[in-house]
Protein backbone atom coordinates (compact mmCIF):
# COMPACT_ATOMS: atom_id res chain seq x y z
CA UNK A 1 0.00 0.00 0.00
CA UNK A 2 0.98 3.61 -0.69
CA UNK A 3 0.49 6.39 1.28
CA UNK A 4 -0.04 10.28 0.45
CA UNK A 5 -0.89 13.05 1.95
CA UNK A 6 -4.26 13.04 0.60
CA UNK A 7 -4.80 9.66 -1.43
CA UNK A 8 -4.16 6.08 -0.64
CA UNK A 9 -3.68 2.96 -3.22
CA UNK A 10 -3.73 -0.75 -3.49
CA UNK A 11 -3.02 -3.05 -5.54
CA UNK A 12 -3.47 -7.05 -5.78
CA UNK A 13 -2.69 -9.46 -8.05
CA UNK A 14 -5.42 -12.53 -7.68
CA UNK A 15 -5.09 -15.93 -8.98
CA UNK A 16 -9.20 -16.94 -9.74
CA UNK A 17 -10.16 -20.77 -9.21
CA UNK A 18 -9.07 -22.19 -12.94
CA UNK A 19 -5.79 -20.18 -13.39
CA UNK A 20 -7.35 -16.70 -14.29
CA UNK A 21 -5.58 -14.06 -13.19
CA UNK A 22 -7.36 -10.45 -12.14
CA UNK A 23 -5.39 -7.28 -11.07
CA UNK A 24 -6.99 -4.55 -9.48
CA UNK A 25 -5.68 -1.33 -8.06
CA UNK A 26 -8.11 1.06 -5.77
CA UNK A 27 -6.87 4.94 -5.08
CA UNK A 28 -9.38 6.71 -1.95
CA UNK A 29 -9.26 10.56 -0.95
CA UNK A 30 -8.50 11.27 2.68
CA UNK A 31 -12.62 10.82 2.84
CA UNK A 32 -12.23 7.24 1.86
CA UNK A 33 -14.11 8.29 -1.69
CA UNK A 34 -12.69 5.93 -4.73
CA UNK A 35 -10.78 8.48 -7.22
CA UNK A 36 -10.21 5.64 -9.34
CA UNK A 37 -10.08 1.91 -10.08
CA UNK A 38 -8.13 0.02 -12.72
CA UNK A 39 -9.18 -3.77 -13.42
CA UNK A 40 -7.03 -6.15 -15.55
CA UNK A 41 -6.04 -9.57 -16.17
CA UNK A 42 -6.54 -12.58 -18.58
CA UNK A 43 -10.50 -12.68 -18.88
CA UNK A 44 -12.96 -11.21 -21.54
CA UNK A 45 -16.02 -9.22 -20.82
CA UNK A 46 -18.15 -8.77 -23.18
CA UNK A 47 -19.05 -5.93 -24.34
CA UNK A 48 -15.60 -4.89 -23.61
CA UNK A 49 -16.42 -1.55 -23.11
CA UNK A 50 -17.98 -2.42 -20.09
CA UNK A 51 -15.03 -2.66 -18.40
CA UNK A 52 -13.78 0.76 -18.74
CA UNK A 53 -17.74 1.58 -17.76
CA UNK A 54 -17.02 0.12 -14.51
CA UNK A 55 -14.29 1.35 -13.67
CA UNK A 56 -15.64 4.86 -13.92
CA UNK A 57 -18.76 4.20 -12.22
CA UNK A 58 -16.96 3.32 -9.46
CA UNK A 59 -15.42 6.47 -9.04
CA UNK A 60 -17.07 8.38 -6.25
CA UNK A 61 -17.93 5.79 -4.12
CA UNK A 62 -17.29 6.00 -0.50
CA UNK A 63 -19.23 2.57 1.03
CA UNK A 64 -19.43 -0.86 0.35
CA UNK A 65 -23.25 -0.56 -0.75
CA UNK A 66 -21.97 1.85 -3.67
CA UNK A 67 -19.60 -0.56 -4.61
CA UNK A 68 -22.00 -3.46 -4.61
CA UNK A 69 -24.56 -1.61 -6.63
CA UNK A 70 -22.46 -0.03 -9.50
CA UNK A 71 -21.03 -3.90 -10.19
CA UNK A 72 -24.09 -5.00 -10.11
CA UNK A 73 -25.70 -2.67 -12.58
CA UNK A 74 -22.85 -3.75 -15.04
CA UNK A 75 -23.45 -7.50 -14.34
CA UNK A 76 -26.53 -7.24 -15.20
CA UNK A 77 -25.85 -6.67 -18.65
CA UNK A 78 -22.11 -7.86 -18.89
CA UNK A 79 -21.17 -11.23 -19.59
CA UNK A 80 -17.39 -12.12 -17.68
CA UNK A 81 -15.47 -15.14 -18.73
CA UNK A 82 -12.44 -16.31 -16.31
CA UNK A 83 -14.20 -14.80 -13.18
CA UNK A 84 -17.65 -14.21 -11.69
CA UNK A 85 -18.78 -10.82 -10.68
CA UNK A 86 -19.51 -12.30 -7.05
CA UNK A 87 -15.53 -12.93 -6.72
CA UNK A 88 -14.80 -9.09 -8.37
CA UNK A 89 -17.18 -7.32 -5.95
CA UNK A 90 -15.95 -9.16 -3.04
CA UNK A 91 -12.32 -8.47 -3.67
CA UNK A 92 -12.98 -5.16 -4.56
CA UNK A 93 -14.59 -4.73 -1.27
CA UNK A 94 -11.66 -6.24 0.85
CA UNK A 95 -9.18 -4.05 -1.09
CA UNK A 96 -11.26 -1.15 0.21
CA UNK A 97 -11.79 -2.28 3.74
CA UNK A 98 -8.10 -2.47 3.60
CA UNK A 99 -7.64 0.62 2.58
CA UNK A 100 -10.06 2.61 5.12
CA UNK A 101 -9.77 0.15 7.99
CA UNK A 102 -13.70 -0.31 8.20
Amino acid sequence: MRSGDAMKTIERILRIPGGKTLELSITVDKECKIIRVTISGDFFIYPSEALEQLESMLKGCNNIVCIEERIRSIAESTEALGFTWGQLTSSLIELYHELCRL
